[in-house]
């Protein structure tokens, strides 16, 4: 909802319509003071859109003005007062003008249905007006307060005469007025759950006007919600698109039937597409139905839908957002940031967080990672605060090889408290890419997990970093003794002891076998050696702690290591621990 259909909303609650009223010119064709029969359905016409207007056509002499009112004019000569009130252009003005809106200039759906709200008025017309070669060429919707999509298109009207196309609109409103009644009922029947009679309602008023759409919305949505036939939900869907191309209701049923056959594969994507192409300014709309796109088959059947609408309506900026995201699903990226850029120039609020992020993403189909590390950039820029492009911005330096400028991001967005995605083991894999020592890496991930990270991806690198450690400590066994020594007791054991404590169940064979491999090699390959070198009972005896603990933990991480890898340091710990009970008889006495 717009700040201005707030501002209606609003502002048109505290108009006096009746002291305003006393205060104008007597309007043409109704008495002023006369109130709407209680009984009498009351319909908003406020001014059509203009289509090819002369240049004097402007202000109260505008197309679209004149045509309201004569719309006005007609439809309340056409009518019984009894049935149908038009409210006068003298109750309409007062609140545009207090919302600051044009009374010449035709209102955007949402604000006509504010409007027609504040006015307690049941249905508004919508018309557009057009000069052709010839004369006039006029259309326009009957259109129910309480729902934009319920809509009653009235044709088409072609005169050289405006007054005489006018009367085309007014001859099909007096016809398509014949099935209010049952559409009423049938909503009414559906709210209280009485499908059958719903469903009756909605055919007698079907048969009383062949083309309606507003009673064939109430029938289909009545079939869907009461488990008819698919083929009978279906069929009403397809009336429903055939009388009115642009019912998103109907197509949306049809959408849903051909979701459910997969040979309909194609025809989905069009009616995606015709729905996308009939509310662009539908966001939500737009991304579930790109998002089908993009996984369907032949995302292409979308692209002449869409080039179509545009060629009709060349630069209308909506339609080209919907082009530019049709481009995306379909993949063809470098039409796409064409499109974008053309965008961009027509209109600088084109550029938001959406935009920089599929363009920035559509650089890495084809590893441009710089180019796409530049346009996250700009969005960063813009949107200083957007996680999502914070994040895209450090993977994507990362990607193309600046690792310390992409870390460096990383700290001051952490810092910022941006919350960018999987930031903890984004920074690890930075520092393990940047070749730093696993002491620091583990101390990173130290500090990320005390910060609150819970991702399984940071206890899974600061496993390997253990691992790492118990690597590289294995060859340092044969030239610095001491320091393997070390490395093993404060860097593998110490880490994985931190691990038992923040790990994940699914971690604990693997933890469990690392410390039993980890003892095998402090026991038998460093200790037993030195304790019988220097017939040292101390040694012996933390070479037999370290035999011990390796036979309780491998059992355990057996799930965790192959099977030869298990056997072969069992074998290794059961040949060393007898003759450590030798050597404490012998230096242990």
């Amino acid at each position: 909802m717009s700040i201005r259909h707030l501002r209606l909303a609003a502002i048109g609650a505290f108009v006096a319509p009746a002291v305003l009223m006393a205060q104008l010119p007597r309007p043409t064709g109704q008495p002023i003071n006369r109130a709407p029969d209680k009984d009498a359905t009351q319909i908003m016409i406020t001014a059509f859109k203009s289509v090819n207007p002369l240049p004097s056509e402007k202000g109260e002499k505008s197309l679209g003005a004149v045509s309201a009112e004569e719309m006005r004019k007609k439809v309340d000569g056409a009518f019984p007062f009894k049935q149908v009130y038009v409210v006068p252009k003298e109750r309409i003005d007062p609140q545009l003008i207090a919302s600051q809106f044009s009374t010449t200039e035709a209102l955007e759906p949402h604000d006509a249905k504010a409007l027609a709200v504040m006015l307690r008025a049941d249905e508004y017309v919508a018309g557009e007006m057009a000069h052709t070669p010839t004369g006039y060429r006029a259309t326009a919707d009957l259109v129910l307060t309480r729902d934009i999509a319920a809509r009653q298109p009235l044709g088409v009207g072609e005169a050289p005469k405006m007054g005489d196309a006018i009367n085309v609109l007014v001859k099909e409103m007096k016809e398509a007025r014949k099935q209010m009644d049952g559409e009423k009922k049938c909503t009414n029947a559906a709210r209280e759950g009485k499908y059958p009679q719903a469903i009756e309602f909605a055919n007698a008023a079907i048969a009383l006007y062949p083309k309606a759409t507003l009673a064939r919305m109430c029938l289909v949505s009545v079939l869907n919600v009461s488990k008819a036939p698919a083929a009978e939900v279906l069929r009403v869907a397809k009336e429903l698109v055939a009388l009115d191309p642009r019912s998103n209701v109907g197509l949306k049923y049809l959408a849903q039937a051909y979701r459910a056959d997969s040979t309909q594969s194609d025809a989905l994507v069009t009616v995606l597409t015709q729905m996308m192409r009939n509310e662009p300014k539908d966001a939500t709309l737009a991304n579930d139905a790109v998002r089908e796109i993009t996984a369907s088959k032949n995302p292409g059947i979308a692209r002449p839908i869409i080039d179509s609408a545009i060629a009709l309506n060349p630069g209308d900026p909506d339609l080209l957002k919907t082009r530019w995201q049709i481009l995306s699903a379909m993949r063809d990226f470098k039409e796409m940031r064409t499109q974008g850029a053309e965008l961009l120039r027509l209109d600088t609020a084109f550029a938001d967080t959406t935009y920089f992020l599929r363009t920035a993403a559509s650089f890495t189909a084809d590893s441009q990672w710089q180019q796409a590390a530049s346009v996250a950039a700009q969005g960063v820029a813009k949107f200083p605060t957007n996680a999502q492009l914070v994040g895209f911005e450090i993977q994507f330096l990362q990607r193309a090889g600046q690792k310390q400028q992409a870390l460096d991001k990383l700290d001051k967005a952490v810092a910022g408290k941006i919350p960018v995605p999987q930031a903890g083991a984004l920074k690890l894999q930075l520092l393990q890419e940047l070749n730093k020592a696993p002491s620091e890496i583990v101390a990173a991930a130290r500090e990320a997990i005390t910060a609150g990270d819970t991702t399984e991806a940071v206890r899974l690198i600061v496993y390997n970093q253990a691992n790492a450690m118990f690597s590289a400590a294995q060859k340092l066994i044969a030239t610095d003794a001491a320091k393997a020594q070390d490395d093993l007791t404060n860097g593998t054991l110490g880490t994985l002891a931190y691990l038992d404590t923040v790990g994940t169940r699914a971690q604990k064979p693997y933890v469990a076998f690392l410390r039993g491999a980890a003892n095998v090699v402090l026991g038998a390959q460093i200790k037993y050696p030195a304790a019988n070198a220097a017939k040292s009972c101390p040694l012996t005896k933390e070479a037999k702690a370290h035999i011990l603990e390796a036979q309780i933990n491998l059992p355990q991480g057996g799930a965790a290591a192959p099977a030869a890898t298990l056997q072969q340091l069992m074998g290794i710990a059961m040949q060393v621990d007898p003759e450590l009970d030798k050597m404490v008889k012998l230096y242990c006495k």
